[in-house]
């Protein structure tokens, strides 16, 4: 599949800032966020306002080929109503947008935390085939939009991917996110392979070639072709210490 047009969302947020400038010189971008961000130069048009808001979705997704879909809270510790609102019901309007605009395909951004009980209980590394297990209720979000995603896949025809992000940051900065960190490059790698990709439907551990690694992306290497090449060891040595596990931590 290739895409011409790609609308990214939430392009205001710290992985977006990271994403687009691997996404600007591969697509024609077209990017919405609730705000205009700041200090940011944008590689595309921007449409302003929330995705809940029907006209503000329609302009969004209309004439696009394919959706990046960053937009949500990703606070472990948000409250409920902000969770419910962001992750669960604004990503149910998306997909049911981006099925009506008849828009090929929708990456979206899971969480490693839709697994992290695994993670908790020391079952590592996790295996991306197991039943989702939350360890919180924004991983729960993220298992629900999981599930979501595949009835659009299944009885809409909506090609959806889904990438279980680790600690996407440029650098890790404490011990915990050694085992789950994605690195920029990688993490624009991936996006460009899930929208590549001839698969259909799929979910995928989103995390670089780490030496110390809680979570496995062998079914993203095989399918997507992901090819990580950073390694959060080159920084064991200087980050700040941490807890152990990766999941339920503030990014």
């Amino acid at each position: 599949m290739s895409a011409r047009t790609v609308l990214v969302t939430g392009a205001g947020g710290s992985v977006a800032g990271q994403l687009l400038p691997g996404l600007a010189h591969h697509y024609d971008l077209r990017l919405t966020d609730r705000e205009v961000p700041t200090g940011r130069a944008l590689p595309g048009p921007l449409v302003v306002g929330d995705l809940g808001d029907p006209e503000v979705l329609e302009e969004a997704v209309d004439g696009v080929h394919a959706v990046v879909h960053l937009a949500g809270d990703p606070r472990p510790d948000a409250p409920w109503d902000s969770l419910e609102h962001s992750n669960v019901d604004t990503f149910r309007s998306l997909l049911e947008g981006a099925r009506r605009a008849h828009v090929g395909r929708v990456v979206y951004a899971s969480s490693i935390h839709a697994m992290g009980q695994y993670e908790s209980d020391g079952q590592v590394p996790v295996n991306p085939l197991w039943p989702p297990a939350p360890c919180c209720a924004y991983g729960a979000t993220k298992a629900f939009d999981e599930a979501l995603a595949r009835v659009y896949s299944r009885r809409a025809g909506l090609s959806t991917i889904g990438l279980r992000l680790g600690a996407t940051r440029p650098e890790p900065v404490h011990a915990g996110q050694l085992a789950a960190w994605l690195g920029p490059s990688d993490l624009q790698q991936l996006v460009r392979r899930s929208l590549e990709t001839q698969v259909h439907f799929g979910v995928y551990f989103g995390v670089s070639a780490n030496t110390r690694q809680h979570f496995d992306a062998g079914n993203a290497r095989h399918d997507l072709g992901y090819a990580p090449i950073l390694d959060s060891e080159r920084y064991a040595a200087t980050v700040a210490p941490g807890e152990q596990t990766t999941t339920c931590l503030l990014r």
